[in-house]
């Protein structure tokens, strides 16, 4: 099964497969990406977050402001497969009520994109 946002214009879909910490050094440049992928006119945004190893509030307000700018763009955030440590600050403070977050176990960040989904990494190390 692939998340709902699937169902939205696929040309309109941007797929972040994120590697590493969402922290004070690391949240402006996943700010970057969603800020790229809206001016290309991609505002629906997945941000695979499987391989998230850590994240902290900046990386909390980046993802606040980056559902903000979705929705004012017409378009939307969901948080595909968050890892451990993310599922469980999302959790504690709140924000899993406030984001989309989808768990699909087949999902495959090898797989190439299809039907012009656009896709890309963000390694945060």
């Amino acid at each position: 099964m692939r998340p709902k946002t699937f169902q939205t214009d696929p040309n309109r879909t941007q797929i972040v497969e994120i590697v590493g910490r969402i922290d004070n050094a690391h949240a402006a440049t996943l700010t970057e990406q969603a800020d790229s992928a809206l001016a290309h006119g991609r505002p629906h945004l997945i941000l695979d977050m499987s391989a998230v190893s850590f994240i902290n509030s900046a990386g909390l307000r980046a993802l606040v402001q980056i559902v903000k700018q979705a929705g004012a763009a017409g378009g939307s955030l969901t948080i595909l497969n968050p890892s451990q440590p993310v599922e469980k600050v999302l959790e504690l403070v709140g924000l899993d009520t406030v984001f989309r977050i989808t768990f699909d176990p087949q999902w495959n960040p090898l797989q190439p994109s299809t039907n012009g989904v656009a896709r890309q990494m963000c390694v945060l190390a």
